[in-house]
């Protein structure tokens, strides 16, 4: 171990820091094990040790490799005071070097690692280098084995002054229309988000925990942030300090919304012409990078959103353009919006914790030949001034004009649980059409409406039968009660929905036994579930998003959920 530090310490000393410059305390306090306290498992951690007298943070993470065989990876930097965040940072395993003889360990680079610290959680994100057998993978750690707890809010501490980019503007900070290099938003000011800001290619844009940002009081033109294919966010908010993207007053509607475009696949463009926004024809993305990264979004709410950016398009909360799977989605709320909660157009993106409330649209709008991966997500279409004819939980499309389009719609959904509203006049939880494809597993759907579930169009329809579910396939869930019924069934259709859904293995239908969207101690739904067969999903026993009555991972850091 003394001849790899020594070795790490010597790559530590040539590697470059790109970070943000917050301030984080770097001392000895950090050394231990650090394990994760996200859906990954509590099993899984990094050791650190921080050498005082060359200023370098040690990282140590036991794993597998692609034949199963047990490694260690390990990194190293020097730390600064004044940087809370390090990107691709190299990470190495070692061989050789045996205990009891002479010579030096053999180093092979495993990829790279991306490092933020926010007082008493550390975010990694690590990123393989090809030929090594391993996937990306993302860690919310925090302290254990007797390291002492510090909440963010204890350490945090804000500036008073506004950071190079941004201009005063009263006593908050104004972004540019254009953000080139590395931008840094410090806790401690609100930033005003007038017109389309827009986080260029080769741009980064770092937010600090507990940072708000707000759209303009200007209503003239369309207040948006968005990041454009190339350019990254990293928004790593924590539950102690979320960070807020709101409109100037708690109306719906009162600013327009956040985009993420990347550089994955969509259906809509070609091999020479990349894919437009509907709503902002000047924003293209897509591509063949399915890996590509966005950033991060971690701990973010996304409030009031929906202004209208040309007629009859409004923006939704969150809208995913063509985002790779190298983008972290994790514990993001959009709430109280005009639109959508969030629409992925294309793209392979996963997501985990995701809450949709009070949406005036539908809840989670797939299209454009989405691929990703979700996993624990809550739909509560709640309360909404401004409902739309048809707020569905979920709308999950292939392609408008072309149903059999390809690359096809075919997302992999797991556990969620799909509320509907009594102030709604209308709504569908599940509206699966115009050709989508997919995996739906640990389902829970209750209280729309119209139906719980309905699939439309000949597109869809001809992806499966009555007898078999084929390439849209829906396991292990649980159908409750709505207005018009669990099912739209109708004799014009080539079959049944309800046929279809019974021939799913697990499927089940009835009361869900919810208080409000938690499950009650009893409820069919706290058994039942099998995940999907993708190392990405979390095994689960239970359907929907929660595991039983007490499991309720959206409070502390949402806003207007019943308690």
């Amino acid at each position: 171990m003394r001849n790899i530090k020594r070795t790490l310490l010597a790559l530590a000393c040539g590697v470059a820091m790109c970070g943000s410059a917050a301030a984080y305390n770097f001392n000895e306090t950090i050394d231990g094990a650090w394990t994760d306290n996200s859906s990954i498992g509590t099993n899984k951690g990094v050791l650190i040790d921080y050498i005082t007298p060359a200023n370098v943070l040690f990282f140590a993470f036991f794993t597998y490799d692609a034949d199963g065989n047990p490694i260690w990876l390990a990194t190293s930097f020097v730390a600064d005071n004044s940087v809370d965040t390090y990107t691709s940072i190299p990470v190495v395993t070692y061989t050789g070097g045996e205990f009891d003889a002479a010579g030096a360990p053999a180093q092979q680079a495993m990829g790279t690692v991306d490092i933020n610290f926010a007082c008493d959680q550390i975010t990694m994100d690590f990123h393989p280098a090809e030929g090594t057998g391993l996937n990306d993978a993302s860690f919310n750690l925090v302290r254990s084995l007797g390291l002492d707890p510090q909440r963010a809010s204890e350490c945090a501490v804000p500036v008073e002054s506004c950071p190079v980019g941004t201009t005063v503007d009263g006593d908050n900070c104004k972004l540019p229309s254009s953000i080139t290099g590395d931008m840094f938003l410090p806790y401690g000011k609100n930033y005003i988000i007038e017109g389309e800001v827009d986080v260029e290619e080769g741009a980064t844009l770092t937010i600090d925990p507990g940072v708000t940002l707000v759209g303009s009081e200007n209503q003239d033109v369309p207040n948006f942030l968005a990041v454009l294919p190339g350019g990254r966010i990293y928004a790593n908010g924590t539950a102690d300090l979320p960070i807020t993207f709101t409109g100037p007053e708690p109306v719906v509607g009162s600013w327009a919304g956040l985009v993420l475009a990347g550089k994955s696949i969509c259906n809509v463009g070609s091999a020479d012409e990349p894919c437009a926004f509907e709503a902002v024809p000047t924003i293209t993305y897509g591509g063949d990078e399915p890996e590509d990264s966005s950033g991060a979004l971690r701990y973010v709410r996304i409030l009031y959103a929906g202004q209208a950016v040309a007629p009859d398009e409004e923006l939704n909360a969150l809208t995913l353009l063509g985002v790779g799977s190298g983008t972290v989605i994790d514990h993001v709320q959009m709430d109280h919006g005009l639109d959508d909660g969030v629409e992925f157009f294309g793209g392979t993106v996963t997501g985990r914790y995701m809450v949709c409330s009070n949406m005036a649209d539908d809840c989670f709008d797939i299209d454009q030949g989405f691929a990703g991966k979700l996993q624990f997500l809550l739909a509560y279409q709640g309360e909404n001034d401004l409902f739309t004819g048809d707020p569905n939980g979920i709308e999950a499309d292939n392609n408008k004009n072309n149903n059999d389009l390809l690359p096809r719609s075919h997302p992999m959904v797991s556990n969620i649980t799909l509320v509907g509203s009594s102030a709604a006049t209308a709504g569908e939880g599940l509206r699966l059409r115009r050709g989508v494809g997919g995996d739906f597993a640990n389902l829970v759907v209750t209280g729309y409406n119209d139906h719980c579930l309905n699939l439309d169009d000949a597109g869809t329809f001809a992806l499966g039968s009555a007898s078999t579910q084929g390439e849209l396939t829906m396991n292990h869930s649980f159908v409750g009660e709505c207005d018009a019924g669990a099912f739209e069934d109708k004799d014009t259709d080539p079959y049944l929905v309800s046929s279809w859904y019974n021939v799913g293995a697990g499927n089940g239908q009835g009361d869900p036994m919810l208080s409000v969207f938690l499950p009650q101690a009893g409820s069919p739904v706290l058994s039942g579930g099998q995940t999907l067969s993708d190392p990405f999903f979390v095994p689960t026993t239970y359907r929907g998003a929660f595991s039983g009555p007490t499991d309720n991972w959206p409070a502390g850091w949402t806003v207007n959920l019943p308690e």
